[in-house]
């Protein structure tokens, strides 16, 4: 039977905020960021439904040291921001406070860690060619953790086709991009990932599939 990753599982860990490195030395934007801890539910309860989700703006963001990653999670009812642990060329780790992470190359997720079915690994080489020639065919590969904790491994055929440009809002700037659609599936599951690239290739919005009982995470780049 066919799984089709629609939404986000709901009552699953969601993200905390970083604090690690500069944060945690009296930096400006520090207080703007642990103030979003309190729009963000603990590890194995639902998203708070009474209060708005966590608001990043400009002058937050221009407060804080180096890149930050905006996260939505759970149809955009929980927000966090998240830092850059580690670079190693086209790969970043971003991290959060309570040390999930989502690895990313050019853009596009191939690990995290401390989210309820964790995506272990991800080869996307080729669907990254595929969107920087236009569009074209890929094949991705997905390892996920089993309910025994055995890696389960999925082979998808991948089709990638631009939608046509596309002005986005991103933490209140608006920014021309052309919208990619990346359908895959294989006998098991199939799911729609969205790019969203600026004039000079890099993903600047995404919304990427990560797991079943997940579902899919928003990354925003301000």
């Amino acid at each position: 039977m066919t799984t089709v990753w629609q939404g986000l599982a709901m009552g699953a860990c969601i993200l905390g905020l970083t604090a690690c490195g500069p944060l945690n030395e009296g930096d400006q934007g520090a207080g703007a960021v642990r103030q979003a801890l309190n729009y963000l539910p603990l590890p194995g309860q639902e998203p708070a439904t009474e209060a708005a989700p966590f608001v990043v703006t400009r002058a937050m963001v221009d407060q804080l040291p180096g890149d930050v990653m905006v996260v939505e999670a759970y149809e955009g009812t929980s927000r966090a921001l998240m830092v850059p642990a580690a670079i190693n060329l086209n790969r970043v780790t971003w991290i959060s406070e309570d040390e999930a992470s989502i690895t990313t190359e050019n853009g596009i997720v191939i690990a995290t860690r401390g989210f309820p079915r964790d995506l272990m690994a991800a080869s996307v080489i080729e669907s990254r060619r595929a969107l920087a020639a236009g569009g074209g065919n890929a094949v991705r590969t997905h390892e996920t953790l089993s309910d025994l904790d055995q890696i389960s491994t999925e082979v998808l055929q991948c089709s990638i086709n631009s939608a046509g440009p596309e002005t986005i809002r991103i933490v209140e700037l608006d920014v021309f991009t052309r919208r990619y659609e990346e359908q895959c599936q294989n006998e098991n599951l199939s799911f729609t990932n969205t790019y969203w690239l600026d004039g000079s290739g890099q993903i600047v919005r995404s919304r990427q599939a990560i797991s079943p009982e997940l579902g899919f995470l928003v990354l925003d780049r301000p």
